[in-house]
């Protein structure tokens, strides 16, 4: 057996050794799907440590998920070894951050204590700053305003700015919320996700000394999936990599879909122009699907325009078809669906349900998948359900811990003051906290001198004295106890478990997940006792959906679209194909190209995550957020390959005679004159918000119609317009017109007397 003489450089393809061995300077990375890209950046940073004698301290390495994260450290563990590993920093950018702050905070006003408050507490904080600045929520989503307080903390903005240049209502009223909100942030010493990245920016922007000591602790700074980062994480590592610009970046502009999250695709698109010397390596070679995969997603994400151009390519030549089936309606997609795993399973295609995944774009999907999949007797797991870490008992127990760690934490209080029933009311937690402010200290000092307390009545007093008595006793255990051993003492000294084990079986089953918690909490016993609780809770509070993805579990698994990106299966199939549902009916409806474009690369993902085999499917018609549609099949199946593309067309129910049966060439052909029709009317200068609306028509049976896609037609009151549509709707016809100065027209063709135009729009 030959033995690799080199295992950081033998095991690489000469692109991989040329992005590894790159020296100083900018670097970027274009690593498409499947090429590799968590290789090239773990041997990179052996080879710094090795060949050019970077000391492991001297190199950050950041992505997104714990998971991904975790991947990154397991790879160098066996590459560079357990100590040199410890010496590196590796993480995501939330958890940099939060440790830069641990040791920064203080700059910028923050605490080193503080905690970071989920979405469930963000949402708490931000609907009291609500009822506190007269917000009303009957007017005002708490989700809108808390998207808008987002994304511009994501542009580094503060309340000032928003209220300075509002584009409305809305963002006027969100200035005034988030000014409370943060205020109450401070209050309870904490920060959101959100805050972590604008104040470590803060920090750089502040104080020159910490910008100094922290772009000469860094020598050489690598990014994984750089096309997600935002303007506050651009800027971040701009601070970082300082004048030295060792700066390493791996993305694929193709695979960024979180724009909604702030991503912005340009950082990589504009990375040459950022860093002129930058050399740039493509990765195009692909380790996990085959070609004819491959060629799908190609021929697919060609159609978007801003984007490097690439192709991956294969040893894995050929393949089974792309499968396209049609369905009646979301049951038939999902029984369909259910019917090709037990046949891939019997013919031995795949080794049991784990090797399946099932995508969607949004999760009102997955009922009807999950009642087919039960009905069927298939077990599955869902992404981004109703996680580990939102299960109520499962909160209370980290809310004591954050209690313990940051007596100011006034959310974590409320949630754990009657838990288990002391008889702590809404008004004893008034009371408390109006004691709190009126002598200037934290709610958990507060709660030390409950006797202070005399506005209540003397049960109340007494219940709160002892729990008072109690938190004082665990924060001494804090300092002391190993903290597996603090969570055991927290849940007998507070009453928890006996009120968990209340000899029920979902009592037994809430008082397991405490004991999952605490094993989860083994994981930290080998770090310093003092480091221990912080870094739990601070882990915990930054983990993502698809971190909870158990890969060894024998179960397909249902996912979105956005969830499933760095996953990948040996079979996928990706489901509601449709115009409306798969591009969502919003990048339709905006006449934003950008965000067809991100729709358009989401799909690319979800092709790219199979190995083997891919099905997509759609339905004829679809209930879902309690609407009847029938939509067109989705654009992005009329854009896949001629080639290497089984269609699956019957319609095995009663109803199947009232439905044309799949017409391949047919649907092509009209997608083909919709984008037509689109370049028409561009040239003509009609609005952009006309392109695509067409797709979002409900169809009919196919019959002949008078009027086509991209006519010019005369409308006696509207004017000149351009035909988006027409479909038969029983003796008549339904026309789409766009009028250049009255928008987009549903017509009649029986009652609206249109007539064909002779001139060209716009003359």
């Amino acid at each position: 057996m030959d033995v690799m003489s080199d295992p950081i450089l033998d095991p690489l393809n000469p692109e991989q050794r040329a992005a590894v061995t790159h020296g100083d300077g900018p670097l970027l990375i274009l690593a498409g799907a499947g090429s590799g890209k968590t290789r090239v950046l773990t041997h990179r940073v052996a080879y710094l440590i090795r060949d050019l004698a970077v000391p492991a301290s001297a190199i950050l390495a950041v992505t997104f998920t714990n998971k991904a994260a975790k991947e990154m450290r397991e790879r160098l563990d066996r590459l560079v070894g357990k100590e040199r590993l410890a010496e590196l920093t590796v993480g995501t950018f939330h958890g940099f951050c939060a440790r830069l702050l641990r040791r920064e905070g203080p700059l910028v006003g923050i605490d080193r204590s503080f905690a970071i408050y989920d979405e469930a507490d963000q949402r708490a904080v931000l609907r009291q700053a609500m009822a506190e600045t007269n917000a009303s929520e009957k007017v005002f989503a708490p989700g809108a305003i808390s998207s808008v307080i987002s994304s511009a903390k994501n542009e580094l903005k503060g309340p000032a700015d928003l209220a300075a240049s509002p584009k409305g209502q809305l963002d006027r009223i969100a200035a005034i919320v988030w000014k409370r909100y943060d205020e109450l942030l401070r209050d309870n010493n904490a920060v959101d996700f959100d805050d972590l990245l604008l104040l470590a920016c803060r920090v750089f922007e502040t104080s020159d000394r910490a910008l100094e000591k922290w772009q000469d602790r860094y020598q050489h700074i690598l990014v994984d999936e750089y096309q997600d980062t935002n303007r506050a994480q651009y800027v971040l590592l701009r601070y970082l990599a300082g004048f030295k610009q060792n700066l390493a970046v791996v993305g694929d502009d193709d695979q960024s879909v979180f724009s909604w999250r702030g991503a912005d695709v340009r950082n990589i698109l504009d990375f040459e122009r950022d860093y002129p010397n930058a050399k740039v390596v493509k990765l195009e070679q692909n380790y996990r699907s085959t070609q004819r995969i491959l060629d799908a997603a190609h021929s697919v994400v060609r159609n978007n325009a801003a984007r490097k151009e690439k192709k991956l390519w294969t040893d894995r030549q050929g393949g089974s078809d792309i499968v396209v089936m049609q369905a009646y309606d979301e049951s038939h997609e999902a029984e369909l669906v259910a019917r090709e795993i037990e046949r891939l399973q019997r013919e031995g295609e795949a080794h049991g349900t784990r090797d399946v995944a099932v995508l969607y774009r949004t999760n009102a999907q997955s009922r009807a998948i999950e009642d087919t999949f039960r009905a069927f007797g298939l077990a599955y797991q869902i992404v981004g359900g109703v996680s580990f870490y939102q299960r109520r008992e499962v909160k209370d127990t980290l809310a004591y811990l954050r209690l313990i760690r940051n007596p100011q934490d006034a959310f974590a209080l409320a949630r754990v003051l009657n838990t288990p029933p002391r008889g702590l009311g809404d008004k004893t937690r008034a009371a408390l906290l109006a004691a709190a402010r009126e002598h200037e200290i934290s709610v958990g000092e507060a709660l030390e001198k409950a006797e202070m307390i005399t506005t209540i009545p003397r049960r109340q007093q007494d219940a709160l004295i002892s729990f008072g008595k109690v938190m004082t006793r665990l924060r001494s255990a804090g300092g002391q106890l190993a903290l597996p051993r603090l969570i055991d003492e927290l849940v007998a000294l507070t009453g928890y478990q006996t009120y968990l084990k209340d000899g029920t079986e979902e009592g037994e089953e809430r008082w397991a997940n405490v004991q999952e918690l605490r094993t989860l909490a083994e994981d930290y016993i080998a770090l310093p006792q003092e480091e221990q609780l912080p870094s739990f809770l601070e882990e915990i509070a930054l983990v993502s959906d698809v971190d909870e993805y158990q890969e060894a579990k024998p179960a397909a698994t249902l996912i979105t679209m956005h969830a499933v990106k760095g996953l990948e299966f040996p079979v996928v199939f990706m489901t509601g194909m449709e115009e409306g549902v798969f591009p969502h009916i919003r990048a339709i409806d905006s006449g934003k190209e950008s965000e067809l474009e991100e729709e358009r690369r989401l799909c690319y993902v979800g092709i790219t995550r199979a190995k083997d085999r891919a099905y997509l499917t759609y339905a004829r018609r679809r209930s879902l957020f309690g609407h009847t549609n029938m939509n067109p099949p989705s654009r992005f199946l009329m854009e896949l390959p001629s080639e290497g593309v089984e269609l699956r067309g019957d319609i095995e129910t009663e109803e199947r005679d009232s439905w044309a049966d799949l017409d391949w060439e047919r649907d092509r052909t009209r997608y083909e004159e919709r984008k037509q029709a689109r370049r028409d009317a561009m040239l003509a200068g009609l609005p952009a918000a006309w392109t695509g609306r067409a797709t979002k028509q409900r169809t009919a049976v196919d019959h002949e119609t008078r009027f086509r896609a991209g006519d010019r037609v005369l409308h006696p009151s509207l004017g000149e317009g351009m035909v988006v549509s027409s479909v038969a709707r029983d003796d008549d016809e339904e026309v789409t017109v766009a009028f250049p100065d009255k928008g987009v027209k549903k017509l009649m063709a029986s009652f609206a007397k249109l007539a064909r135009a002779e001139s060209p729009l716009g003359r």
